[in-house]
């Protein structure tokens, strides 16, 4: 037999030790018994689901607004015009911070990211000018005075 209704399978035992007790040809699609009752006997909402979970907590944008300011940051004071879209990003995940939450977290986080990797290429870029600058020119100097 396929299909909701009928008898269960023989042999088969309530996995939480409630044996054939528990078996309700209607289920939960059929009307009737603990799961599809107005009021179930194991749910005193009488919906199948428990009671109602933690609310969502409100959205935040703290870190977006800090990653704006440290991208703002390192392109004033460094002219590191790799911040540009660290800056982009960190604007619109905080336009986005009450509309879609989760996409304002992902843009707040590649904000970070970009914000990080504008300051190690900075600071490579520093070090190898700084080798450039030191190192003495050789201009085939031909032993003259």
């Amino acid at each position: 037999m396929s299909g909701y209704g009928g008898a269960p399978p023989s042999g088969w035992e309530d996995p939480y030790g409630g044996g054939s007790q528990g078996w309700d040809p209607g289920g939960a699609y059929g009307g009737g018994g603990a799961y599809g009752g107005p009021q179930g006997a194991w749910d005193p909402h009488g919906y199948g689901y428990g009671p109602p979970g933690v609310p969502h907590g409100t959205a935040s944008n703290g870190s977006a607004i800090a990653a704006l300011v440290c991208n703002a940051l390192a392109l004033s004071l460094c002219c590191n015009i790799f911040a540009i879209p660290g800056i982009v990003t960190a604007g619109v995940a905080l336009g986005r911070v009450h509309t879609d939450p989760r996409s304002a977290r992902n843009l707040t986080i590649w904000s970070w990211a970009i914000f990080a990797a504008s300051i190690v290429i900075a600071i490579t870029l520093l070090v190898i000018f700084a080798i450039l600058d030191t190192a003495e020119p050789d201009y085939g100097s031909s032993g003259g005075v």
